[in-house]
């Protein structure tokens, strides 16, 4: 995954670091950027702390801090400038119906997260072999 960039919006540091970890254990070296919840992440895609490269792959937990998660991820596929971004759910909430809700914005993939780092790792490896066979 040479020269990628992703951003994750979470505000749950244990997430942050086993995708770190996993980063690191693997010797994937993404710029990886982090913001705790949609203003953060909407100021850094767009407003006064955009980062450089805008990321291309965004994960986003759609159930964090009430509605916001679903909010963020309906403003990226509104804008003109974001909506082609792939977009990862991981989340540990079992709601049927945020899943189909993000399922219906055009979403890559829903990544249940309720179960243990080595699953994680799982995950994230099969994700680095998706990101690196696609054309982005």
């Amino acid at each position: 995954m040479a020269n990628i960039s992703i951003l994750l919006v979470d505000d749950r540091v244990t997430i942050l670091e086993s995708i770190k970890g996993f980063f690191s254990d693997f010797e994937i070296k993404p710029t990886l950027y982090s913001a705790c919840n949609e203003d953060e992440a909407l100021s850094m895609l767009e407003g006064s702390c955009k980062v450089f490269p805008v990321p291309k792959i965004v994960l986003i937990d759609v159930n964090r801090t009430k509605d916001e998660g679903m909010h963020l991820l309906n403003t990226l596929r509104s804008h003109p400038d974001l909506k082609s971004m792939l977009v990862f759910v991981i989340t540990n909430s079992v709601s049927q119906s945020n899943k189909l809700a993000a399922l219906n914005l055009n979403i890559a993939g829903y990544i249940p997260i309720t179960f243990g780092v080595q699953e994680l790792n799982n995950c994230f490896s099969v994700l680095n072999d998706y990101w690196n066979i696609i054309e982005l």
